[in-house]
Protein backbone atom coordinates (compact mmCIF):
# COMPACT_ATOMS: atom_id res chain seq x y z
CA UNK A 1 0.00 0.00 0.00
CA UNK A 2 1.19 3.47 -0.84
CA UNK A 3 -0.12 6.50 1.42
CA UNK A 4 -0.75 9.66 -0.22
CA UNK A 5 0.59 12.50 1.29
CA UNK A 6 -0.61 16.69 1.09
CA UNK A 7 2.47 18.38 1.19
CA UNK A 8 6.33 17.72 0.43
CA UNK A 9 6.67 15.23 -2.43
CA UNK A 10 8.71 16.32 -4.95
CA UNK A 11 7.32 15.87 -8.37
CA UNK A 12 9.35 13.36 -11.02
CA UNK A 13 8.19 15.28 -13.98
CA UNK A 14 8.84 18.67 -15.09
CA UNK A 15 4.76 18.86 -15.05
CA UNK A 16 3.61 18.79 -11.63
CA UNK A 17 0.57 16.75 -11.28
CA UNK A 18 -1.30 15.23 -8.38
CA UNK A 19 1.04 14.44 -5.37
CA UNK A 20 -0.38 11.41 -5.10
CA UNK A 21 0.74 10.19 -8.58
CA UNK A 22 3.78 11.70 -8.14
CA UNK A 23 4.59 9.24 -5.06
CA UNK A 24 3.29 6.41 -6.90
CA UNK A 25 5.30 6.70 -9.60
CA UNK A 26 7.87 7.66 -7.44
CA UNK A 27 7.96 4.67 -5.84
CA UNK A 28 7.07 2.19 -8.67
CA UNK A 29 10.62 4.05 -10.39
CA UNK A 30 12.33 3.52 -7.15
CA UNK A 31 11.06 -0.31 -7.45
CA UNK A 32 11.78 -0.89 -11.12
CA UNK A 33 15.61 0.50 -10.34
CA UNK A 34 16.08 -1.65 -7.45
CA UNK A 35 15.13 -4.73 -9.34
CA UNK A 36 17.06 -3.78 -12.52
CA UNK A 37 20.28 -3.94 -9.96
CA UNK A 38 21.25 -0.33 -9.28
CA UNK A 39 22.24 -0.93 -5.61
CA UNK A 40 25.04 -2.00 -3.75
CA UNK A 41 23.50 -2.29 -0.10
CA UNK A 42 24.35 -0.54 2.78
CA UNK A 43 27.85 0.61 3.09
CA UNK A 44 29.05 1.37 7.08
CA UNK A 45 31.83 -0.48 8.46
CA UNK A 46 29.09 -3.10 10.51
CA UNK A 47 27.09 -4.21 7.49
CA UNK A 48 30.15 -4.85 5.51
CA UNK A 49 31.75 -7.16 8.56
CA UNK A 50 28.65 -9.28 8.19
CA UNK A 51 27.35 -9.42 4.98
CA UNK A 52 29.08 -10.32 1.30
CA UNK A 53 29.60 -7.39 -0.71
CA UNK A 54 26.75 -6.80 -2.75
CA UNK A 55 26.85 -7.19 -7.16
CA UNK A 56 28.01 -3.64 -8.65
CA UNK A 57 24.88 -1.91 -10.03
CA UNK A 58 24.50 -1.45 -13.92
CA UNK A 59 26.93 0.21 -15.54
CA UNK A 60 25.57 2.21 -19.12
CA UNK A 61 27.54 3.71 -22.00
CA UNK A 62 26.82 6.87 -22.14
CA UNK A 63 28.87 7.79 -25.31
CA UNK A 64 28.07 6.02 -28.51
CA UNK A 65 30.21 3.73 -29.24
CA UNK A 66 33.04 5.14 -32.52
CA UNK A 67 34.27 2.32 -34.88
CA UNK A 68 37.21 4.25 -35.69
CA UNK A 69 40.85 4.34 -35.36
CA UNK A 70 42.68 6.74 -32.18
CA UNK A 71 41.83 9.31 -31.87
CA UNK A 72 38.24 9.66 -33.17
CA UNK A 73 37.24 6.83 -30.22
CA UNK A 74 38.52 8.35 -27.33
CA UNK A 75 36.53 10.14 -24.43
CA UNK A 76 37.41 11.39 -20.89
CA UNK A 77 36.80 13.94 -18.22
CA UNK A 78 32.84 13.10 -17.85
CA UNK A 79 30.98 16.18 -15.59
CA UNK A 80 27.36 15.25 -14.63
CA UNK A 81 24.22 17.43 -13.44
CA UNK A 82 20.60 17.02 -12.66
CA UNK A 83 17.78 18.64 -13.40
CA UNK A 84 15.93 19.67 -10.15
CA UNK A 85 13.11 20.41 -12.25
CA UNK A 86 12.47 16.67 -13.29
CA UNK A 87 15.32 14.88 -11.47
CA UNK A 88 15.12 11.64 -14.38
CA UNK A 89 16.84 14.57 -16.62
CA UNK A 90 20.64 14.00 -16.17
CA UNK A 91 23.29 15.99 -18.71
CA UNK A 92 26.56 14.62 -19.16
CA UNK A 93 29.50 16.78 -20.59
CA UNK A 94 32.89 15.01 -21.74
CA UNK A 95 36.02 15.64 -23.75
CA UNK A 96 34.95 13.73 -27.00
CA UNK A 97 37.58 13.52 -29.74
CA UNK A 98 34.51 11.60 -32.39
CA UNK A 99 35.25 14.45 -34.89
CA UNK A 100 38.78 14.98 -34.68
CA UNK A 101 40.25 13.97 -37.89
CA UNK A 102 41.25 10.44 -38.62
CA UNK A 103 44.60 9.11 -39.00
CA UNK A 104 45.47 8.52 -42.62
CA UNK A 105 47.41 5.55 -44.88
CA UNK A 106 49.53 8.30 -45.88
CA UNK A 107 50.64 9.32 -42.29
CA UNK A 108 49.32 6.81 -40.06
CA UNK A 109 51.52 8.09 -36.74
CA UNK A 110 49.89 11.34 -37.26
CA UNK A 111 47.73 10.95 -34.79
CA UNK A 112 47.67 14.75 -33.28
CA UNK A 113 44.42 16.69 -32.08
CA UNK A 114 43.50 18.97 -34.29
CA UNK A 115 42.88 22.64 -33.16
CA UNK A 116 40.20 23.69 -34.93
CA UNK A 117 37.61 20.97 -34.04
CA UNK A 118 35.68 21.51 -31.06
CA UNK A 119 35.69 18.38 -28.51
CA UNK A 120 32.84 19.44 -25.53
CA UNK A 121 30.74 16.79 -26.52
CA UNK A 122 27.15 16.59 -24.81
CA UNK A 123 24.65 13.76 -23.71
CA UNK A 124 21.60 13.34 -22.35
CA UNK A 125 18.72 11.20 -20.14
CA UNK A 126 15.27 11.36 -19.64
CA UNK A 127 14.78 7.98 -17.72
CA UNK A 128 17.07 8.31 -14.75
CA UNK A 129 20.97 7.47 -16.64
CA UNK A 130 18.90 3.98 -18.09
CA UNK A 131 19.34 5.24 -21.95
CA UNK A 132 21.81 8.28 -23.17
CA UNK A 133 21.38 10.38 -26.11
CA UNK A 134 24.05 12.04 -28.24
CA UNK A 135 23.80 15.27 -28.55
CA UNK A 136 26.30 16.90 -30.17
CA UNK A 137 29.36 19.49 -29.68
CA UNK A 138 29.31 22.73 -28.14
CA UNK A 139 29.56 25.02 -31.08
CA UNK A 140 31.85 28.46 -30.87
CA UNK A 141 31.93 29.04 -34.27
CA UNK A 142 30.21 32.37 -33.85
CA UNK A 143 33.08 33.39 -31.87
CA UNK A 144 35.82 32.13 -33.91
CA UNK A 145 36.55 29.79 -31.51
CA UNK A 146 36.69 25.59 -30.62
CA UNK A 147 35.16 24.47 -27.64
CA UNK A 148 38.00 22.02 -26.16
CA UNK A 149 36.62 20.43 -23.20
CA UNK A 150 37.29 20.10 -19.44
CA UNK A 151 33.57 20.01 -18.91
CA UNK A 152 31.54 21.67 -15.89
CA UNK A 153 27.78 21.43 -15.67
CA UNK A 154 24.69 22.85 -13.48
CA UNK A 155 21.69 23.70 -13.86
CA UNK A 156 19.65 26.89 -12.46
CA UNK A 157 16.03 26.50 -10.26
CA UNK A 158 13.94 26.92 -13.15
CA UNK A 159 15.73 23.65 -15.13
CA UNK A 160 18.24 25.51 -17.52
CA UNK A 161 21.50 23.69 -17.61
CA UNK A 162 24.78 25.63 -18.35
CA UNK A 163 27.93 24.14 -19.71
CA UNK A 164 31.21 25.71 -18.78
CA UNK A 165 34.07 24.76 -21.05
CA UNK A 166 37.61 25.78 -22.27
CA UNK A 167 38.34 27.24 -25.95
CA UNK A 168 40.89 27.48 -28.32
CA UNK A 169 40.47 30.71 -30.93
CA UNK A 170 40.20 29.99 -34.31
CA UNK A 171 43.49 31.94 -35.36
CA UNK A 172 45.53 30.55 -32.76
CA UNK A 173 49.00 29.55 -33.97
CA UNK A 174 50.70 26.34 -33.60
CA UNK A 175 50.92 24.82 -30.80
CA UNK A 176 48.61 27.23 -28.76
CA UNK A 177 46.54 26.97 -25.46
CA UNK A 178 42.93 27.37 -24.25
CA UNK A 179 42.87 30.72 -23.63
CA UNK A 180 38.94 31.55 -23.39
CA UNK A 181 36.20 30.16 -21.26
CA UNK A 182 32.75 29.99 -22.39
CA UNK A 183 29.64 29.05 -20.70
CA UNK A 184 26.89 27.68 -22.86
CA UNK A 185 23.24 27.77 -22.09
CA UNK A 186 20.16 25.33 -22.62
CA UNK A 187 16.86 25.41 -22.26
CA UNK A 188 15.28 21.85 -23.02
CA UNK A 189 17.50 19.66 -20.61
CA UNK A 190 20.28 19.24 -22.33
CA UNK A 191 19.40 18.58 -25.45
CA UNK A 192 20.65 21.71 -26.71
CA UNK A 193 22.99 24.40 -26.03
CA UNK A 194 22.43 26.84 -28.36
CA UNK A 195 23.28 30.31 -25.88
CA UNK A 196 26.85 30.96 -25.63
CA UNK A 197 28.20 33.61 -23.75
CA UNK A 198 32.57 33.93 -22.91
CA UNK A 199 33.06 34.50 -19.27
CA UNK A 200 36.67 34.96 -18.96
CA UNK A 201 36.84 38.58 -20.32
CA UNK A 202 39.61 39.58 -22.10
CA UNK A 203 42.41 36.73 -22.65
CA UNK A 204 45.17 38.31 -20.97
CA UNK A 205 47.10 34.48 -20.42
CA UNK A 206 48.15 31.85 -22.27
CA UNK A 207 46.37 29.15 -20.90
CA UNK A 208 43.12 28.48 -18.99
CA UNK A 209 42.86 25.19 -17.15
CA UNK A 210 40.25 23.22 -14.91
CA UNK A 211 37.22 25.46 -14.85
CA UNK A 212 34.28 24.87 -12.64
CA UNK A 213 30.56 26.06 -12.71
CA UNK A 214 28.29 26.49 -9.78
CA UNK A 215 24.50 28.11 -9.88
CA UNK A 216 22.80 29.18 -6.46
CA UNK A 217 20.63 31.76 -5.00
CA UNK A 218 21.76 35.54 -4.79
CA UNK A 219 21.82 36.49 -0.67
CA UNK A 220 20.59 39.90 -1.52
CA UNK A 221 17.71 38.28 -3.47
CA UNK A 222 17.02 34.52 -2.95
CA UNK A 223 14.79 34.17 -5.72
CA UNK A 224 17.14 34.58 -7.85
CA UNK A 225 20.25 32.52 -9.35
CA UNK A 226 23.61 33.52 -10.23
CA UNK A 227 26.28 31.52 -12.27
CA UNK A 228 29.41 31.36 -11.23
CA UNK A 229 32.64 30.37 -12.51
CA UNK A 230 36.25 29.61 -11.68
CA UNK A 231 39.59 28.92 -12.99
CA UNK A 232 42.61 28.29 -13.39
CA UNK A 233 45.17 31.19 -15.30
CA UNK A 234 48.96 30.77 -16.32
CA UNK A 235 50.17 34.22 -17.22
CA UNK A 236 53.25 31.91 -19.04
CA UNK A 237 55.83 34.52 -17.67
CA UNK A 238 58.51 33.29 -15.40
CA UNK A 239 57.43 35.96 -12.48
CA UNK A 240 53.91 35.65 -13.17
CA UNK A 241 52.86 32.46 -11.75
CA UNK A 242 49.25 31.03 -12.66
CA UNK A 243 46.20 32.27 -10.26
CA UNK A 244 42.06 31.54 -9.90
CA UNK A 245 39.90 33.27 -11.18
CA UNK A 246 36.13 33.62 -11.03
CA UNK A 247 33.35 35.16 -12.49
CA UNK A 248 30.06 35.84 -11.90
CA UNK A 249 26.81 36.46 -14.11
CA UNK A 250 23.47 37.19 -12.51
CA UNK A 251 21.22 37.39 -15.45
CA UNK A 252 21.12 33.85 -16.82
CA UNK A 253 24.99 34.43 -18.47
CA UNK A 254 23.84 36.72 -20.74
CA UNK A 255 27.13 39.13 -19.30
CA UNK A 256 29.46 38.31 -16.74
CA UNK A 257 31.50 40.63 -14.47
CA UNK A 258 35.27 41.21 -14.87
CA UNK A 259 36.78 38.00 -13.68
CA UNK A 260 38.61 38.32 -10.02
CA UNK A 261 41.50 37.50 -9.28
CA UNK A 262 41.07 35.18 -6.15
CA UNK A 263 44.44 33.67 -5.34
CA UNK A 264 47.17 36.25 -3.55
CA UNK A 265 49.53 38.03 -5.65
CA UNK A 266 53.15 36.45 -6.54
CA UNK A 267 56.54 37.61 -8.01
CA UNK A 268 58.04 34.00 -7.81
CA UNK A 269 57.19 30.97 -9.41
CA UNK A 270 56.52 29.50 -5.81
CA UNK A 271 53.47 28.40 -6.06
CA UNK A 272 51.65 26.17 -8.68
CA UNK A 273 47.89 26.86 -8.22
CA UNK A 274 45.22 24.25 -10.01
CA UNK A 275 41.56 22.15 -9.77
CA UNK A 276 39.56 25.08 -9.09
CA UNK A 277 36.12 24.26 -7.36
CA UNK A 278 33.21 26.32 -6.80
CA UNK A 279 29.73 25.31 -4.66
CA UNK A 280 26.98 27.78 -3.39
CA UNK A 281 25.68 27.13 0.17
CA UNK A 282 22.02 27.17 1.17
CA UNK A 283 21.92 30.48 2.22
CA UNK A 284 24.22 32.01 -1.01
CA UNK A 285 27.44 32.17 0.31
CA UNK A 286 30.08 31.13 -3.17
CA UNK A 287 33.11 28.80 -1.64
CA UNK A 288 36.29 28.65 -4.34
CA UNK A 289 38.45 25.89 -3.40
CA UNK A 290 41.53 25.44 -4.98
CA UNK A 291 44.89 23.25 -5.19
CA UNK A 292 48.55 24.62 -4.43
CA UNK A 293 51.18 21.72 -5.21
CA UNK A 294 54.62 23.87 -5.07
CA UNK A 295 56.14 25.62 -1.81
CA UNK A 296 53.46 25.20 1.00
CA UNK A 297 51.31 22.02 -0.67
CA UNK A 298 47.90 22.07 0.55
CA UNK A 299 44.05 23.11 -0.33
CA UNK A 300 42.71 26.54 -0.05
CA UNK A 301 40.12 28.29 0.29
CA UNK A 302 38.08 31.72 -0.18
CA UNK A 303 34.45 32.98 0.37
CA UNK A 304 31.82 35.64 -0.31
CA UNK A 305 28.90 36.41 1.58
CA UNK A 306 27.49 39.12 -1.04
CA UNK A 307 26.80 36.72 -4.41
CA UNK A 308 30.54 37.30 -5.60
CA UNK A 309 31.14 40.57 -5.70
CA UNK A 310 33.95 40.53 -3.07
CA UNK A 311 35.96 38.07 -1.91
CA UNK A 312 38.52 37.61 1.54
CA UNK A 313 40.88 39.45 1.22
CA UNK A 314 44.56 37.37 0.34
CA UNK A 315 45.98 37.75 3.85
CA UNK A 316 42.60 35.70 5.00
CA UNK A 317 43.11 32.51 2.78
CA UNK A 318 42.23 29.81 4.28
CA UNK A 319 43.93 26.61 4.68
CA UNK A 320 41.23 23.84 4.09
CA UNK A 321 44.13 21.08 4.72
CA UNK A 322 48.04 20.43 3.90
CA UNK A 323 48.34 18.14 1.07
CA UNK A 324 51.12 15.24 1.76
CA UNK A 325 52.02 13.59 -1.77
CA UNK A 326 55.44 12.14 -3.11
CA UNK A 327 54.54 13.86 -6.42
CA UNK A 328 55.28 10.20 -8.32
CA UNK A 329 53.02 8.64 -10.63
CA UNK A 330 51.51 5.22 -9.62
CA UNK A 331 53.69 2.11 -10.53
CA UNK A 332 52.38 0.16 -13.51
CA UNK A 333 51.01 3.06 -15.08
CA UNK A 334 51.96 6.17 -17.13
CA UNK A 335 48.88 8.00 -17.12
CA UNK A 336 48.50 12.02 -15.93
CA UNK A 337 47.85 11.51 -12.22
CA UNK A 338 48.01 15.37 -10.98
CA UNK A 339 43.93 15.11 -11.05
CA UNK A 340 44.15 12.45 -8.36
CA UNK A 341 45.45 15.61 -5.77
CA UNK A 342 42.21 18.09 -7.35
CA UNK A 343 40.21 18.82 -4.57
CA UNK A 344 36.58 18.06 -5.14
CA UNK A 345 33.91 20.12 -2.77
CA UNK A 346 30.18 19.59 -1.62
CA UNK A 347 27.72 21.48 0.61
CA UNK A 348 25.21 19.06 2.85
CA UNK A 349 21.59 20.71 3.35
CA UNK A 350 22.62 21.85 6.38
CA UNK A 351 25.18 23.59 4.87
CA UNK A 352 28.00 21.47 6.22
CA UNK A 353 31.32 21.81 3.66
CA UNK A 354 33.13 18.47 2.80
CA UNK A 355 36.26 18.23 0.89
CA UNK A 356 38.31 14.83 -0.74
CA UNK A 357 41.27 14.07 -2.61
CA UNK A 358 43.50 11.83 -3.24
CA UNK A 359 47.52 11.46 -1.88
CA UNK A 360 50.12 9.32 -2.69
CA UNK A 361 52.74 8.46 -0.33
CA UNK A 362 54.80 5.03 -0.37
CA UNK A 363 54.01 3.66 -3.32
CA UNK A 364 50.28 3.91 -1.99
CA UNK A 365 47.84 6.73 -2.63
CA UNK A 366 44.10 6.74 -0.89
CA UNK A 367 40.82 9.05 -0.64
CA UNK A 368 40.86 11.87 2.31
CA UNK A 369 38.46 13.78 3.51
CA UNK A 370 37.75 16.64 5.79
CA UNK A 371 34.64 18.69 6.60
CA UNK A 372 33.78 22.08 8.28
CA UNK A 373 30.91 23.02 10.49
CA UNK A 374 31.31 26.41 10.73
CA UNK A 375 31.30 27.96 6.63
CA UNK A 376 35.02 27.10 6.49
CA UNK A 377 36.22 28.94 9.01
CA UNK A 378 37.93 25.66 10.61
CA UNK A 379 38.36 22.24 9.41
CA UNK A 380 38.63 18.58 11.12
CA UNK A 381 41.48 15.99 10.77
CA UNK A 382 41.71 14.31 7.29
CA UNK A 383 40.17 11.21 7.60
CA UNK A 384 40.20 7.77 4.87
CA UNK A 385 37.27 7.41 2.67
CA UNK A 386 37.11 4.56 1.15
CA UNK A 387 40.83 3.13 2.13
CA UNK A 388 41.82 -0.06 -0.10
CA UNK A 389 44.56 -2.24 1.25
CA UNK A 390 45.49 -3.62 -2.59
CA UNK A 391 44.76 -0.61 -4.82
CA UNK A 392 45.72 3.17 -4.97
CA UNK A 393 43.03 5.50 -5.76
CA UNK A 394 43.67 8.57 -8.16
CA UNK A 395 40.56 10.54 -8.95
CA UNK A 396 37.72 11.16 -6.37
CA UNK A 397 34.69 13.14 -6.46
CA UNK A 398 31.96 13.97 -3.25
CA UNK A 399 28.50 14.96 -2.98
CA UNK A 400 26.13 15.08 -0.10
CA UNK A 401 22.79 14.25 0.04
CA UNK A 402 20.51 16.95 0.07
CA UNK A 403 17.93 15.46 2.11
CA UNK A 404 19.78 13.41 4.83
CA UNK A 405 22.87 15.91 6.35
CA UNK A 406 24.20 12.65 7.82
CA UNK A 407 25.10 10.39 4.54
CA UNK A 408 28.42 11.89 2.85
CA UNK A 409 28.83 9.77 -0.74
CA UNK A 410 32.28 9.57 -2.72
CA UNK A 411 32.94 7.74 -5.46
CA UNK A 412 36.80 7.48 -6.52
CA UNK A 413 38.81 5.03 -9.24
CA UNK A 414 41.43 3.20 -8.00
CA UNK A 415 44.33 0.45 -9.81
CA UNK A 416 46.27 -2.59 -8.56
CA UNK A 417 49.90 -1.58 -6.35
CA UNK A 418 52.55 -3.33 -8.18
CA UNK A 419 55.88 -3.15 -6.70
CA UNK A 420 57.51 0.36 -6.74
CA UNK A 421 59.52 1.04 -10.06
CA UNK A 422 57.14 -1.49 -12.15
CA UNK A 423 57.31 -0.13 -15.61
CA UNK A 424 53.63 0.05 -17.29
CA UNK A 425 52.86 -2.04 -19.77
CA UNK A 426 49.51 -4.52 -20.93
CA UNK A 427 47.68 -6.79 -18.31
CA UNK A 428 50.09 -4.83 -15.43
CA UNK A 429 47.68 -3.00 -13.60
CA UNK A 430 43.71 -2.90 -14.23
CA UNK A 431 41.68 -0.14 -12.37
CA UNK A 432 37.84 -0.07 -11.31
CA UNK A 433 35.49 2.62 -9.92
CA UNK A 434 34.45 2.23 -6.33
CA UNK A 435 31.37 3.67 -3.98
CA UNK A 436 32.06 4.81 -0.20
CA UNK A 437 29.63 6.81 1.69
CA UNK A 438 29.49 8.25 5.22
CA UNK A 439 26.47 7.96 7.33
CA UNK A 440 27.95 10.01 10.42
CA UNK A 441 28.20 13.42 8.50
CA UNK A 442 31.30 12.65 7.51
CA UNK A 443 33.61 12.02 10.45
CA UNK A 444 33.93 8.22 9.07
CA UNK A 445 33.56 6.26 6.21
CA UNK A 446 32.64 2.91 5.55
CA UNK A 447 33.76 0.02 3.51
CA UNK A 448 34.26 0.91 -0.59
CA UNK A 449 32.23 -0.98 -3.08
CA UNK A 450 32.79 -1.52 -6.47
CA UNK A 451 30.60 -0.01 -9.04
CA UNK A 452 32.46 -0.76 -12.53
CA UNK A 453 31.08 -4.18 -13.90
CA UNK A 454 34.30 -4.86 -15.47
CA UNK A 455 37.83 -3.70 -15.10
CA UNK A 456 39.89 -1.42 -17.36
CA UNK A 457 43.78 -1.88 -18.45
CA UNK A 458 44.87 2.01 -18.75
CA UNK A 459 47.61 0.67 -20.93
CA UNK A 460 44.95 0.66 -24.20
CA UNK A 461 44.35 4.31 -22.93
CA UNK A 462 46.38 7.37 -24.77
CA UNK A 463 47.66 10.64 -25.52
CA UNK A 464 47.11 12.27 -28.33
CA UNK A 465 50.51 12.17 -28.84
CA UNK A 466 51.08 8.35 -27.98
CA UNK A 467 53.29 8.98 -25.24
CA UNK A 468 51.45 7.79 -22.32
CA UNK A 469 48.82 6.27 -21.00
CA UNK A 470 45.58 9.07 -20.56
CA UNK A 471 42.48 8.77 -18.47
CA UNK A 472 41.37 12.58 -18.35
CA UNK A 473 41.82 14.36 -14.50
CA UNK A 474 38.75 13.94 -12.70
CA UNK A 475 35.31 11.80 -12.52
CA UNK A 476 32.29 13.41 -11.28
CA UNK A 477 29.83 12.15 -8.25
CA UNK A 478 25.76 13.83 -8.07
CA UNK A 479 23.52 12.95 -5.42
CA UNK A 480 19.81 12.47 -6.62
CA UNK A 481 18.00 15.54 -5.22
CA UNK A 482 14.90 12.22 -4.68
CA UNK A 483 17.55 10.66 -1.79
CA UNK A 484 19.31 7.87 -1.12
CA UNK A 485 21.11 7.51 -4.75
CA UNK A 486 23.57 8.91 -5.92
CA UNK A 487 24.99 9.15 -10.08
CA UNK A 488 28.18 8.38 -11.16
CA UNK A 489 30.72 9.10 -13.95
CA UNK A 490 34.05 8.25 -14.75
CA UNK A 491 36.55 7.50 -17.56
CA UNK A 492 36.38 3.10 -18.03
CA UNK A 493 38.72 1.56 -20.40
CA UNK A 494 36.81 -1.81 -20.66
CA UNK A 495 36.77 -1.15 -24.28
CA UNK A 496 40.11 -0.42 -25.13
CA UNK A 497 42.96 -2.61 -26.07
CA UNK A 498 46.97 -2.27 -25.79
CA UNK A 499 48.86 -1.93 -28.83
CA UNK A 500 52.38 -3.87 -28.39
CA UNK A 501 54.29 -1.23 -30.97
CA UNK A 502 52.81 2.08 -28.83
CA UNK A 503 54.17 0.07 -25.93
CA UNK A 504 57.59 -0.44 -27.21
CA UNK A 505 57.71 2.97 -28.24
CA UNK A 506 56.42 4.51 -25.14
CA UNK A 507 59.42 2.48 -23.33
CA UNK A 508 62.03 3.78 -25.54
CA UNK A 509 61.16 7.35 -24.77
CA UNK A 510 60.63 6.21 -21.30
CA UNK A 511 64.64 5.22 -20.89
CA UNK A 512 65.76 8.35 -22.89
CA UNK A 513 65.93 6.72 -26.45
CA UNK A 514 65.00 8.01 -29.65
CA UNK A 515 61.95 6.51 -31.47
CA UNK A 516 59.60 6.90 -34.20
CA UNK A 517 55.73 7.24 -33.34
CA UNK A 518 54.55 3.46 -34.60
CA UNK A 519 51.76 3.88 -37.52
CA UNK A 520 48.35 3.27 -35.82
CA UNK A 521 46.36 2.28 -38.49
CA UNK A 522 48.52 -0.74 -39.46
CA UNK A 523 50.20 -1.59 -35.80
CA UNK A 524 47.41 -1.32 -33.70
CA UNK A 525 43.19 -2.32 -33.30
CA UNK A 526 40.50 -0.04 -34.09
CA UNK A 527 40.04 -0.46 -29.70
CA UNK A 528 43.75 0.91 -29.12
CA UNK A 529 43.04 4.37 -27.38
CA UNK A 530 38.72 3.56 -27.07
CA UNK A 531 38.22 4.78 -23.99
CA UNK A 532 34.61 5.79 -23.35
CA UNK A 533 32.20 7.34 -20.29
CA UNK A 534 30.75 5.05 -18.30
CA UNK A 535 27.48 5.99 -15.77
CA UNK A 536 25.76 3.89 -12.73
CA UNK A 537 23.21 4.97 -10.41
CA UNK A 538 23.87 3.46 -7.38
CA UNK A 539 21.15 2.79 -4.34
CA UNK A 540 21.89 3.13 -1.00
Amino acid sequence: MIACVSSGSSSLQARRGCKCRNVLRSALLSAVIAMNGWSVGQTSANAQATNPPAPPPDNVQVNPTVDKYFLKNKQNEPALAQNPRNPLNLVVGANDSYAEPECTDATPSKCSLSLTTSISGFYTSFDGGRTWSFGGLIDLSGFGDYAYGDPSLAFDRQGNAYYATLAFPDKSPPGASPSDLFVARSTDGGQTFTFVTKASGDSQGIFDDKDSIAVGPDPGNPSQDNIYVAWTKLSGGGSHPNQILFARSTDGGATWAKPLQLSPADTTVTTFRTGAAVKVGPDGTVYVIWLNTKGAPGIFMTTSRDGGKTFLPPGQIITVAPVNDDGLPLSGASFRQTGRLFPSLSIGPDGTLYVVWCSHTNNHADVWATRSTDGGITWSTPVHAGHLDNQSAFFASVSADPRNKDKVNVIFQAMDDVSSGTKPGAGIVHYDSFFTQSTDGGATFGVAQRISTMRSDPDGSSLNGLQQQFLGDYITAVSDSQGSRVFAVWTDARNASPCAAVDAYRAALAAGVSATAPDVITQCSKAFGNTDIYFSGVNY
